[in-house]
């Protein structure tokens, strides 16, 4: 890091320290302030007060009983159609502090949100001006060791997870029956939650589909699995067993009978992620129907469900897994952040072995279903790590690894158009989803929510055009300032517009890890109740039924946020430094990084405006 950087990074850092200290204060006053709730809103839905000032707060309801818990005070308030409800506390912490309904109220009342501001919001603005110091120091970084070539090199290679000759974790993958029983397990799970959603009451936090697949399953996704494991999920997810079941001819073991299926190939045109892409838009379009109404999360499942099962009765492997799932073309991007991998110990030995067992299968293994040969596998993102090629490898060649963070996005070779749309959909969805769902905005949730309205129409445009033109036109922009000198070279842009793509990843990431956190934590505890009443139909399973609503550490969620997003920024910024420095051929090249930065610098801004507030 050259001196003149470390000088801004250090003013920088001061400014952070003595901002605070050279702030002026006011003197404080009293404030008197209705809140009226009805249809899942706040009004007004955003208060601002000064720190030490003194808030009444006179609660009303509109329409049935609301409640009103406040983060970080200790207040939670409840009225009912024509009562209020009053209570007084002095705004002795700045920030910003959501307000929540604590009442089950209707189908959007997880989402039913307010925002008290206090001033000064230095939480807001040092964690601002924390993440500009970050970004200047990221992007100074040098990325450690480099080989002749400018490339980078990992300064120890990947171990793996396996001891030879052999050890108890390779016995076990090469055991069928445990990754068939966790299979089992979750379909079960995955039925109850059709049913729940078919059946059950219509109140989305109190019905087990809802919870359990929009809380705890994707809390664990986005939080444990993919930035740890990778594509994990992948190798147990229950929706495609039916159908492989089906095709194979067995639950179990290896049949040996013929394949049950017209053993179609996929479309070579459609061999990418295009279809995965549009599904994962249309779904997030209807984001808030089907995150909050019971039924129709259970109609996706089911059509989810079904279309698997169909494709794998015509087609061969598990086409629907590698170029359909709309959870699958996410999953495999973010996994390239994981430290876990599914390679092969020496390449050598896989181009010279004429029966490639791995990819066509044997007595001991099926073929991998998702249509990889290992010996050639470089990245996570097509490896659904379900480990039949390690049970067929007759060579011992299949290991799985222990690696650096992010280690496949030090790679230039091998990344698609598709795939950076998918990170460019998935950054921007994560911002949208921070403001749709968890923002005070009261009428950005009724037009999200009101499908084929005016509104929601009009909802749908900006969605689309975000999606497809803005935040994709505003990356190609920044690509292109930083391959300006080549803005003549056929194809050049293209390929930097690809390469700068890693980047989306561990941001992308990172944006989803804040928004599953206010998520997640928030609303957790609503699993409790709905595991002991699944349909709510006033079961009282273990005793749990009556848990009381408990959001988990509210007063650290902002930071945990802004943690997130600032770590995830680093990475990115880094990351941007190392690409530039592939596209100058080796060469510092800090300046080529800048504009593409500056846009992952943009993003997090906006995204800790929405967590933390202005």
């Amino acid at each position: 890091m050259s001196a003149r950087r470390a000088l801004i990074i250090l003013v920088l850092a001061l400014a952070v320290l003595l901002v605070p200290w050279l702030a002026g204060s006011t003197a404080p006053t009293q404030h008197t302030i209705v809140v009226e709730a009805s249809n899942f809103a706040y009004r007004p839905a955003e208060i601002r007060v000064n720190q030490g000032d003194r808030v009444v707060l006179e609660f009303t309801s509109a329409d049935v009983v609301h409640g009103l818990s406040l983060d970080g005070y200790d207040l939670n308030l409840k009225a009912e159609p024509g009562h209020s409800a009053r209570a007084e506390f002095v705004a002795t912490a700045p920030g910003t502090f959501r307000f929540r309904c604590s009442v089950t109220c209707g189908p959007l009342h997880p989402f039913m949100i307010g925002q008290l501001s206090v001033a000064p919001n230095w939480p807001f603005w040092r964690a601002a001006a924390l993440a500009v110091v970050v970004g200047v120091g990221a992007l100074g970084y040098d990325g450690g060791r480099k080989t002749a070539d400018g490339r980078q090199k990992m300064d120890e290679p990947p171990s793996s997870v396996f001891r030879r000759p052999s050890s108890w974790l390779r016995r076990l993958l090469r055991l069928r029956w445990p990754q068939w029983l966790l299979t089992v397990l979750l379909l079960a799970g995955f039925i109850l939650a059709v049913l729940a959603g078919l059946l059950g009451t219509s109140v989305g936090n109190r019905n087990f589909a809802i919870v359990f697949v929009w809380i705890v399953w994707w809390g664990l996704l986005i939080l444990v699995l993919v930035p740890f494991a990778g594509r994990l999920w992948c190798s147990v997810c229950p929706i495609p067993a039916p159908g492989e079941w089906l095709q194979r001819r067995a639950l179990v073991t290896v049949s040996g009978k013929k394949l049950w299926t017209l053993g179609k190939r996929w479309p070579r045109r459609l061999r990418n992620i295009w279809l995965q892409n549009a599904g994962f838009l249309l779904l997030a379009l209807f984001s808030l129907p089907l995150l909050t109404q019971p039924a129709i999360t259970a109609l996706v499942l089911l059509a989810l469900l079904l279309l698997a099962t169909g494709l794998s009765l015509v087609y061969e492997r598990r086409v629907f897994c590698r170029y359909l799932c709309p959870v699958g073309g996410f999953v495999g991007l973010y996994a390239t952040v994981a430290p876990l991998e599914l390679r092969v110990r020496d390449p050598q030995v896989c181009a010279s072995h004429t029966e490639k067992a791995c990819y066509v299968g044997n007595a001991s293994g099926y073929g991998c279903p998702w249509f990889v040969f290992p010996g050639s596998l470089t990245r996570n993102t097509p490896c659904g790590l379900c480990a039949e090629c390690l049970r067929a490898c007759p060579l011992d060649n299949v290991v799985i690894n222990l690696r650096p963070f992010g280690a496949d996005l030090m790679q230039e070779r091998g990344w698609r158009l598709d795939e950076t749309f998918k990170g460019l959909v998935m950054l921007t969805c994560a911002v949208l989803y921070s403001a749709v769902l968890l923002g005070p905005w009261g009428e950005l949730k009724a037009a999200a929510n009101a499908v084929m309205t005016p509104a929601w129409l009009g909802y749908a445009l900006a969605f689309l055009a975000l999606n497809a033109l803005v935040v994709p036109g505003v990356f190609l922009g920044a690509v292109a300032l930083s391959r300006w000198h080549e803005r003549r070279t056929p194809g050049a842009l293209r390929r930097a517009f690809v390469s700068y793509a890693r980047v989306l990843i561990p941001l992308g990431l990172a944006a989803w890890t804040a928004f599953s956190l206010g998520l997640v934590l928030v609303n957790g505890s609503y699993a409790l109740a709905a595991l002991a009443d699944p349909f709510g139909w006033g079961w009282n399973l273990l005793g749990l039924a009556h848990v009381p609503w408990t959001p988990l550490l509210t007063g650290l969620i902002p930071t945990l946020q802004a943690l997130a997003l600032i770590g995830g920024l680093a990475a990115a910024v880094g990351l941007a430094g190392h690409i530039a420095r592939e596209q100058a051929g080796g060469q510092r090249a800090w300046s080529g990084a800048l504009p593409v930065s500056l846009f992952c610098l943009g993003v997090t801004l906006v995204l800790l405006w929405l967590v933390m507030g202005p």
